[in-house]
């Protein structure tokens, strides 16, 4: 199903979401086993019950940085305002209980004959092993030691979580955890990350290509990521092929090194990182946090939405399935290379009756999902061969005519 423009998506004033206020103030301290566990393997019901808990004990702290309150009475409103129908919360409520991301201090209790109705009282649960478990089936319980934690705007538990579709979310999640979630070892945070879609769907689970690319349209629309570079695919055995690399949008546009650190474009800090992923350790007292900032400062590149340019690798390509100049460039120009090679590929093994150029574009225009069935490519490989044979090599059916037309007077 095809992701829905979301009407919360804005500011009370009617404005749109512009991007996340710089993580040095305004944040909650995360576990990031929430991205690493609950995000990839939650229902939405569960995700946005779980960050909420995490929201209201671990979002407020006192001067010596502990939360004013490890326990929180969940009321209709909460759930309400967190996203959770009444129909959800049930088994959203209980999912979290099995997962061992939560914890019933004082069961509910509905109102009676001369008893008062009670809140749930419930708190996040903490595991203090050692170890750092991403597994759900060794999961018991968040990370009780320190570190292994990251600075996440409120915004993300506020704004995105109760009202975004659960695959924006995962999306979203997916660059946080990759950029900002991971500190290396001289102790800084990446700005940005190389990540294809391939990338993503093994991380968020997010099984549909379609879904996961509709999702991605989305969370670029809406502010809350940047696609700073568009990715690549050779053709020739991946050779050169590169993932595309997103970044979270902040609200800000000046150019903000994180801790102080500048990267040359182009380059993946990926390989700098520590192979603990914590966090840093600091806890900020949420009425001094504009006093008392974090060390995370994010570098923002000034990028306006501007037409990509056209990849010299993919133009080629399209011109050989049969598009002409206009045509290939007007594709190669405004869609993504990873994108237009993936449904080139794919093209074969569609069912088409007689256009397939035509098919081809629509392919690509709406990223249509992998061929469940494989039909007779040799076929299709027969009818591209004759459309270019009609129309002429590099030239489209429509040019061709035209040509005719003109050569005609």
């Amino acid at each position: 199903m095809p992701i829905q423009p979301n009407p919360e998506n804005s500011k009370s004033d009617g404005a749109k979401f512009q991007g996340f206020a710089l993580p040095t103030s305004n944040t909650t301290y995360t576990p990031n086993q929430f991205f690493d566990v609950c995000l990839p393997h939650c229902s939405r019901g569960c995700l946005r019950l779980v960050a909420l808990l995490i929201r209201q004990t671990l979002g407020w702290c006192d001067e010596h940085g502990n939360p004013q309150g490890v326990r929180h009475l969940l009321s209709w409103d909460d759930f309400q305002r967190a996203g959770i129908s009444r129909e959800m919360i049930r088994a959203a409520l209980a999912e979290a209980i099995q997962g061992h991301f939560i914890q019933c201090v004082r069961q509910p209790r509905q109102q009676k004959s001369g008893q008062p109705a009670i809140s749930g009282l419930y708190e996040l649960k903490w595991d203090s092993r050692p170890g750092y478990f991403k597994d759900p089936a060794e999961f018991r319980g968040f990370f009780a030691g320190e570190g292994n934690r990251t600075y996440i705007p409120n915004q993300f538990f506020d704004h995105l979580v109760p009202h975004e579709p659960l695959a924006v979310v995962k999306v979203v999640g997916s660059v946080i955890r990759f950029s900002i979630g991971f500190q290396n070892k001289w102790g800084h945070r990446r700005t940005r990350i190389s990540l294809s879609y391939q990338h993503i769907q093994n991380y968020s689970l997010i099984r549909d290509r379609k879904t996961l690319s509709g999702a991605i349209r989305h969370a670029l629309a809406s502010n809350y990521i940047e696609r700073v570079e568009e990715g690549y695919f050779d053709a020739d055995a991946g050779k050169l092929s590169k993932a595309a690399v997103y970044a979270v949008k902040w609200l800000s546009t000046n150019a903000n090194p994180l801790n102080g650190q500048k990267s040359p474009p182009g380059i993946d800090t990926s390989k700098m990182r520590s192979e603990n992923p914590t966090g840093n350790g600091q806890k900020s007292l949420p009425g001094e946090r504009s006093e008392n900032p974090t060390d995370i400062e994010i570098k923002q590149r000034n990028k306006t939405l501007k037409q990509q340019p056209v990849v010299a690798g993919t133009f080629e390509r399209l011109k050989a399935e049969g598009f002409g100049d206009r045509a290939a460039k007007a594709i190669a120009s405004r869609y993504p290379a990873e994108q237009i090679h993936r449904q080139i590929d794919w093209i074969d093994h569609r069912k088409i009756k007689a256009n397939r150029l035509g098919m081809l574009r629509a392919a690509i225009d709406q990223d249509w999902a992998e061929p469940t069935q494989t039909v007779n490519a040799a076929k299709n490989r027969k009818l591209r061969q004759r459309n270019s044979e009609e129309s002429g090599t590099g030239v489209s059916f429509v040019e061709a005519i035209e040509n005719i037309r003109r050569k005609l007077g």
